[in-house]
């Protein structure tokens, strides 16, 4: 225990001054025996006791008085046995959650991210100038956070805003512990602000919370103090109102201009109430579509989808927002980049031309995959075909860039062949084989080799199976009149337009011949895993299987692709077969969208081909964020660009630029858009339980404080220690009513007794 004014102790040598009075001034009497003395002998012994009990007491009281109103003047304090920091220095590192969610506005109250500014500037306002302040920010655990004096971070959270995505405790704790090993000072206290959303404090999070609580051990015996304080914002969660747009997809394989596409956003209710007549206003590009009308339940989800068509190829963002006032107003909108095409190229390589109106190998595909231009309709196909023989495919891949290539009835390649198929695939390119007559067994059995890059097909390819009808002269083998192929694959979402409800769409297709495909089954499970059957016979022979290959798919099928082994050519459902299935292939495009705080990376294969290089030392590059600030950014090793500043929502834009030497004039090149978003679990609005949160407390034994009033208090406890005068007070105050009272009882005996002793 210490005394805050030492001196003033001093003045509890005033007890003496009533033990002297009392020994100068107590009573003096002469003992005269009288004749009837003996009757009252025992009565005065009693009251003689009693008094002298009494008078002790009182004399005691006396002295205690100035005793403890001493030690109230010299402010006690009870530091618990142990040493305490006084005026010693200390780094405050401040881990702040400035998630999406801190921006919740409750009922009458200023958001969450206000109230916590406000706690902290009571928290800095207890410092002094020789403290030093850390800021780390739930949006920014990898950035290197600075040390700062107090002026400097209220500077800095005047500017703090909520927008990052969702972050974790343990992550949060992790970096501020990470940040404190920097600190200067050896006191160190680390002070914890968040909504603690149920999505944020997880099993690791808690395990994290261990691990960080064993460490700070470790340093507690280094002679480094480290204490954890949270303050808890969370709200009402019961009373929360807010409406939120949870996702905006494209539910089309791929978009191409002057065709419809078909958008779905996903609209959440987290409040208790039902919100009806909500205004909901699709956009593209910023131009605003006509608005709609939806509803949607308490704690329940809704779709709602658009078909829109876009004229101009490129990149264009597609929003849904809803018009209404909640307590979240920035989860009310909600984008997606669309990559409008001109037209999807694919190559059709026909292993057997034929000048014959549709005797080719590939001309029901050509036709299946361009209906329109065809049958002379000036609407433009979604798909654009070519086909080509197996000599040109290397350099009309090359010149064409197709995003599928179909072979059909290909015999044996060559190498230099194989090796551009092995590429094209590799790299995000999707390859499908139709079979035939003509084609090689051992080529596509064989495992291609092309750069450090292979290709394997999915099926083993094994003899033809034909019907009894058909010519059995290469030693096929020979089973009943005709096959039937089973209803798809209902997992295939290409394939579920084709569904006739719970019919089969191929019940009128009549199949002659198939080659017979098998799984390899020494790969290993999880190869033979991602492996899908598409399609089969009644019997359970595969006839359609796919699997990916690097970036890419291959399809393979196991019958031909015109009418030489089956009727499907000339039945109507093999237009949407084929063409759902290229159009899903060639959709497998690169995903624009990037959560908020990750480095946005883009190499030269995103921009158009330029004559502008990377090593250029010319080339300039800018990064227009969505705030309109236009950021220059370099390349870094082999990535063209690597821009790390994605703190804000919305559309980046990058662009490349080569600039003059004279610096007036400069040629503008082609800008790629990334969409940078917030996690929609920052809309989830649930709070963690309380048992989580005293898990996670006592995991570090942090202390938990509702507002900064609090936690200013528990940490000049662990400074100065606890002041106790008021206690003593109390004490004091006791004794002056019992003094008081004793002398007034003694005083009135001493009346009533007349004296005697």
């Amino acid at each position: 225990m210490n005394l805050l004014n030492g001196v003033l102790a001093f003045g509890a040598l005033a007890f003496s001054i009533p033990l002297v009075i009392h020994l100068f001034f107590r009573s003096r009497f002469q003992t005269i025996d009288w004749g009837a003395m003996h009757l009252l002998q025992a009565v005065v012994q009693v009251n003689r006791r009693r008094m002298q009990l009494a008078n002790l007491l009182l004399l005691l009281l006396r002295c205690l008085i100035p005793v403890i109103l001493a030690f109230c003047l010299a402010r006690p304090v009870w530091t618990g046995l142990k040493a305490v920091a006084g005026d010693t220095p200390k780094t405050l590192i401040i881990a702040i959650d400035d998630s999406r969610s801190m921006s919740l506005t409750p009922q009458g109250q200023p958001s969450l991210l206000e109230q916590a500014k406000e706690q902290l500037r009571s928290v800095l306002g207890e410092l002094s100038r020789r403290d030093e302040v850390i800021l780390v920010r739930s949006s920014r655990v990898a950035s290197v956070p600075s040390k700062m004096g107090v002026s400097e971070a209220l500077t800095k959270l005047r500017k703090l805003s909520p927008e990052g995505g969702p972050t974790t405790i343990g992550q949060l704790l992790e970096a501020a512990v990470v940040a404190a090993q920097d600190a200067t000072h050896r006191r160190r206290q680390i002070v914890l602000l968040s909504d603690f959303q149920e999505c944020i404090i997880d099993a690791t999070s808690l395990e994290t919370a261990q691990r960080v609580a064993d460490e700070t051990k470790v340093l507690a015996g280094q002679g480094v103090e480290t204490y954890f304080d949270f303050i808890d914002l969370q709200p009402d969660w019961d009373a929360i109102n807010n409406v939120s747009v949870d996702s905006v997809s494209v539910q089309s394989p791929v978009v191409v201009r002057q065709r419809a596409g078909v958008y779905e956003a996903t609209i959440r209710n987290s409040g208790e109430a039902a919100a009806n007549d909500v205004r909901l206003v699709w956009s593209i590009d910023g131009q605003s579509l006509d608005p709609r009308t939806i509803s949607v339940d308490a704690k329940s989800v809704v779709t709602n989808r658009l078909t829109q068509t876009i004229d101009d190829p490129g990149q264009h963002l597609v929003t849904a927002m809803i018009d209404r006032s909640d307590m979240l107003i920035e989860d009310n909108h909600r984008g997606v980049v669309v990559d409008v095409m001109s037209a999807v190229n694919v190559l059709l390589v026909d292993g057997k031309p034929s000048s014959r109106p549709l005797g080719g190998q590939a001309d029901f595909l050509a036709i299946a995959l361009s209906p329109f231009a065809f049958g002379g309709d000036d609407r433009p196909d979604p798909v654009k075909s070519s086909v080509v023989t197996v000599d040109q495919m290397p350099a009309s891949i090359s010149e064409d860039a197709p995003r599928v290539v179909i072979l059909a009835d290909v015999p044996a390649l060559q190498p230099e062949q194989r090796s551009t198929l092995v590429d094209f695939v590799n790299q995000g390119g999707a390859l499908v084989v139709f079979d035939g007559p003509d084609v090689d067994i051992e080529t596509y059995n064989a495992t291609w080799q092309a750069d450090g890059q292979s290709l394997s097909f999915p099926a083993v390819l094994g003899t033809v199976n034909q019907t009894a009808q058909e010519d059995s002269d290469q030693g096929l083998d020979s089973a009943k009149l005709s096959f039937s192929i089973d209803r798809p694959n209902p997992q295939y979402d290409p394939w579920k337009v084709i569904a006739n409800g719970n019919g089969n769409p191929f019940s009128d297709v009549t199949l002659n011949a198939y080659r017979r495909l098998s799984f390899d089954k020494t790969l290993s499970p999880e190869a033979q895993s991602a492996k899908r059957v598409l399609m089969q016979t009644t019997a359970g022979d595969l006839l359609a299987v796919a699997a990916p290959v690097g970036e890419g798919t291959i399809v393979q099928f196991a019958f031909t692709a015109n009418d030489a082994w089956s009727n499907l050519p000339l039945r109507p459902v093999f237009l949407p077969m084929v063409s759902q299935m290229v159009l899903d292939l060639a959709g497998k495009r690169e995903q624009w969208d990037i959560p908020v705080g990750q480095p946005l990376v883009l190499d030269s294969s995103d921009f158009e081909a330029t004559d502008l290089e990377a090593s250029d030392n010319s080339i300039r590059w800018s990064v227009t964020l969505p705030d309109g600030e236009v950021a220059q950014a370099m390349p870094s090793g082999d990535e063209v660009l690597r821009f790390t500043d994605t703190y804000q929502e919305g559309l980046y834009t990058i662009a490349r630029r080569s600039a003059m030497d004279n610096q007036t004039a400069a040629k503008s090149v082609p800008s790629v858009v990334r969409l940078v978003s917030v996690d929609a679990n920052e809309s989830s609005l649930r709070g963690a339980g309380q048992q989580q949160i005293d898990r996670l407390r006592e995991s570090l034994q942090a202390s938990l404080f509702d507002d900064a009033s609090g936690l200013n208090a528990a940490d000049r406890t662990r400074q100065f220690g606890r002041e106790i005068w008021r206690w003593l007070w109390c004490v004091l105050l006791v004794a002056l009513v019992a003094e008081l009272w004793l002398q007034q009882n003694v005083l009135a005996k001493r009346r009533v007794q007349g004296g005697i002793r």
